[in-house]
């Protein structure tokens, strides 16, 4: 693992700091994941170490290898609230489309039952009306969990 995946995976902001100040490449993929410590830091909420990559120019279109999503699907599908607000407030393409079932951050945050997150991402400006691969889109996946809540926000969005 190498040393700023390492940092970041401890949300060690200090050592995060020493790295980037070093000359370390904030997008760096890690040789041993294949993963990128934006990804990593949005999935696990490491809010403040995530605020340091996003400042030191961390690439918004780094994609996780095992589904080739975004770190706004990651922070979504957590339920890392402030992960998809720093995120979107930095520019991510928040309609983007995860390759093998066609998810948006929307989808994901819909699917693990995270309001609050998707409240952000609502306000962030998401089309609510946009379908997966399976053509369902986020309100019908809210109808199908009897997610009365989520049913609720996402029509009022629409």
């Amino acid at each position: 693992m190498s040393k700023l995946m390492a940092a970041v995976e401890a949300n060690d902001l200090q050592a995060v700091e020493r790295l980037l100040n070093a000359g370390t490449d904030v997008n760096e993929q890690d040789a041993a994941s294949r993963n990128y410590p934006l990804i990593i830091a949005a999935f696990k909420g490491h809010d403040r170490v995530l605020e340091r990559l996003l400042d030191a120019g961390a690439d918004l279109t780094v994609l996780d290898p095992g589904m080739d999503a975004t770190a706004l699907h990651a922070a979504a599908y957590a339920g890392r609230t402030r992960a998809a607000e720093l995120l979107i407030r930095h520019g991510i393409a928040i309609d983007q489309k995860g390759p093998f079932n066609g998810f948006t951050a929307l989808h994901d945050a819909v699917s693990q039952g995270h309001l609050e997150t998707a409240q952000v991402i609502v306000s962030g400006g998401a089309d609510v009306n946009l379908r997966n691969g399976s053509g369902a889109t986020a309100l019908a996946m809210a109808t199908s969990r009897h997610d009365s809540r989520m049913a609720e926000l996402l029509r009022a969005a629409a």
